[in-house]
């Protein structure tokens, strides 16, 4: 251990110089979609979550706090898995950049609902999917008290 010097080292491989290169860039460029959910008062599933057509105005000012509701259609930057050719994923979404990292938020409200789908299968493909879930209680301290992480079933998303 004694003859290991201490402090940093000049690489003069070029082969490594670029390998630290690609990780650095790599690293530098790592971008995340984080699921949002809307849930009223005496919602118990996900199903009914997930059917929520609108957000109350706080939620949708909580959104607004999270990033920039950006067009879809056109979107030229980290789209986290959403369409930006034929909104197919929606219209709208909200996005940021949080220290270099570009974050999609893929929020239920914004994502298409049908009708005729009770699961919501298209908000929950892409909710279901994300490893970071944000739900949004509305109705304020006691509501949230009232909320059991259990009610979302998944088979990605860890509750802990």
């Amino acid at each position: 251990m004694d003859k290991l010097e201490k402090g940093p080292k000049e690489i003069f491989s070029p082969e490594i110089q670029k390998d630290l290169l690609l990780l650095e860039e790599q690293e530098g460029s790592v971008n995340f979609k984080f699921g949002v959910l809307y849930t009223k008062p005496s919602q118990l599933t996900d199903d009914e979550m997930l059917s929520n057509e609108n957000g109350s105005e706080e939620f949708n000012q909580f959104v607004s706090l999270l990033g920039n509701r950006v067009r879809l259609k056109g979107w030229d930057k980290y789209r986290g898995g959403l369409d930006v050719k034929g909104d197919m994923t929606g219209e709208y979404s909200a996005y940021t950049i949080y220290e270099g990292h570009e974050i999609m938020f893929h929020v239920s409200t914004m994502l298409p609902y049908s009708k005729d789908n009770r699961q919501q299968v298209e908000r929950k493909r892409h909710i279901g999917n994300d490893i970071v879930n944000i739900v949004y209680v509305d109705g304020g301290a006691t509501q949230m008290s009232q909320f059991n992480p259990a009610f979302i079933k998944s088979q990605f998303t860890r509750i802990l």
